[in-house]
């Protein structure tokens, strides 16, 4: 089976997305964003959302990864 892991970042808006992703892509820290904005709980673990494997994700992000 393949395995995968990933860190995420959910948020409300593609407005708030796409501001995010601008100051990432900038130099901000990944992990330091999620705790801050993400509304996920993975936020406590910087967005990790750890190791799964197929399936085991809603289906368009298992698609994503998968693929």
């Amino acid at each position: 089976m393949a395995w995968a892991t990933a860190r995420h970042i959910l948020v409300d808006s593609e407005a708030k997305c796409n501001e995010l992703k601008t100051e990432i892509e900038n130099g901000a820290d990944f992990a330091e964003i999620a705790k801050q904005y993400s509304t996920c709980p993975s936020s406590n673990n910087g967005g990790d959302l750890g190791q799964f494997g197929p399936g085991q994700m809603v289906p368009e992000f298992d698609k994503a990864v998968f693929s």
